[in-house]
């Protein structure tokens, strides 16, 4: 729902205002990590250990939150105001900045449903949220409306968003102001290492866009995005692995080494199994994805999207490499590395961007994320053990060079029969070079049995 209603508001607003709203999510983004500073993790750990001692934690945390919430809302409008933005820009970040006020506060709430294990509540209050904004989004549209209505309707949205996530935590409990200094105390000092990690993450993701909108502008942005976004979807795939992954990771490391490294060695492969084809089959036909979603005015993304789409394998298995350090308890690396992916995006955005502009980012994302799963690589075998790579790579690589060089000779096609050839294509490759044992055959069936049953 959120990419059809991006893709829509890029081809009504064109290059320059949907590089605003792009830099306006962006520059937010790095104030909405103060809102919480690692609180809500914290939380959730403490009630879910002591369930009664919930009211007392919420009201205490509530206050902390109202104070970090106010604090990134004050910052956020004073600092634009000194970065020499356009009067438009910084009026569109003073509304913008409203929804701080809100999304902290819906999270927060969410913090209930966590510990109480009811996300069905948080579902509810999301899926209300993007449908009543999809709907406000096209109706503006429809009435041919501006930027400045668009970020209206979004603090809209997210004020039912944060009503309903109100009401919902009443039923699980209700927050009781009692002032306890060991309390705030104990608090901080438990959510300041993941506070930390917070702060670094939005810079390691996030810098690009702001960097890209000061040193080059608001077209280039657009373009930047448009790209960018178009792979952000494809991230639930390696998410939803390791969430299912990670509680039986943490076991087995007590458990069975054995298992550990099995599931290590299953997950990467289905990774690159997955991402590959869709890596290759992107920078193929990047072109007619482009032309077909945005339109002609965007045709700048093309180069971008051939380049920022290498970031998703690497991203990826980053993600089962992360997942990996935490279960094995050496989730202090796993800062380390995303510190030094943080630093590493900044430096090379710093260099890339006057060079290469939107291309330059995009360049620098995709090196970011090579030289962090590097060192995350490197850190796994270290302390757990070595994964031959290569021989991983080689079945599913020898399967995308058939299916690339169909795409490349018959790009001429029907973009989606096109496509539909090549997952046929790719398929029947894998299962001539016979790239899955039985054991993966026999996880297939039960996933699909489950699928089946849901």
């Amino acid at each position: 729902m959120s990419l059809i209603v991006i893709i829509y508001l890029a081809r009504y607003f064109g290059t320059v205002d949907f590089g605003k709203y792009s830099f306006v999510l962006a520059y937010l983004a790095f104030f909405n990590v103060i809102t919480d500073l690692g609180l809500q993790k914290i939380l959730v750990r403490e009630i879910a250990r002591n369930p009664q001692a919930a009211p007392k934690l919420i009201g205490n945390a509530y206050v902390m939150r109202s104070i970090f919430t106010t604090l990134a809302f004050i910052m956020s409008v004073v600092i634009i105001k000194f970065m020499s933005y356009p009067a438009d820009t910084t009026t569109y970040v003073y509304i913008g900045a409203f929804t701080l006020l809100f999304i902290s506060f819906s999270d927060f709430y969410a913090t209930v449903f966590e510990a109480n294990l009811r996300m069905e509540y948080k579902v509810t209050a999301w899926l209300s949220y993007k449908i009543i904004f999809a709907v406000l989004v096209f109706w503006i549209i429809f009435s041919h409306g501006t930027l400045f209505h668009i970020l209206l309707a979004t603090v809209v949205s997210e004020i039912i968003k944060t009503s309903l996530s109100y009401l919902f935590s009443r039923k699980f409990v209700r927050a009781k102001f009692e002032f306890d200094f060991g309390l705030y105390k104990f608090l901080v000092k438990e959510s300041l290492p993941l506070a930390l990690t917070s702060i670094i993450w939005i810079i390691h993701s996030r810098t690009d866009m702001v960097m890209l909108s000061i040193m080059r502008g608001d077209a280039q942005v657009g373009i930047y995005s448009a790209a960018y976004r178009l792979s952000e979807p494809l991230m639930l795939i390696p998410y939803a692995l390791v969430i299912s992954l990670f509680p039986i990771m943490s076991v087995s490391f007590k458990s069975s080494k054995e298992k550990l490294l099995k599931i290590y060695q299953l997950s990467v492969k289905y990774i690159l199994i997955i991402m590959l084809p869709i890596t290759i089959g992107t920078i193929l036909i990047a072109d007619k994805i482009i032309l077909l979603i945005y339109g002609v005015e965007f045709a700048g993304s093309i180069t971008a999207l051939q380049i920022i789409i290498w970031a998703l394998v690497f991203t990826s298995i980053n993600i089962v490499l992360f997942n990996l350090l935490v279960s094995i308890n050496q989730q202090k690396l796993s800062t380390v590395t995303l510190t030094l992916g943080a630093l590493l995006n900044v430096a090379l955005n710093f260099v890339l961007i006057p060079m290469l502009s939107y291309n330059g980012a995009a360049i620098a994302t995709v090196m970011t994320k090579a030289i962090v799963f590097g060192a995350n690589f490197y850190f796994v075998s270290k302390y757990l053990q070595i994964l031959s790579l290569h021989k991983l790579l080689v079945k599913p690589l020898i399967s995308v060079s058939v299916m690339g060089a169909f795409v490349y000779y018959f790009d001429d096609f029907n973009i989606f029969l096109l496509i539909f050839i090549a997952i046929l294509i790719y398929s029947v490759s894998l299962l001539i070079l016979r790239a899955f044992s039985e054991e993966d055959i026999d996880i297939i069936k039960r996933a699909l049995y489950f699928l089946k049953s849901s």
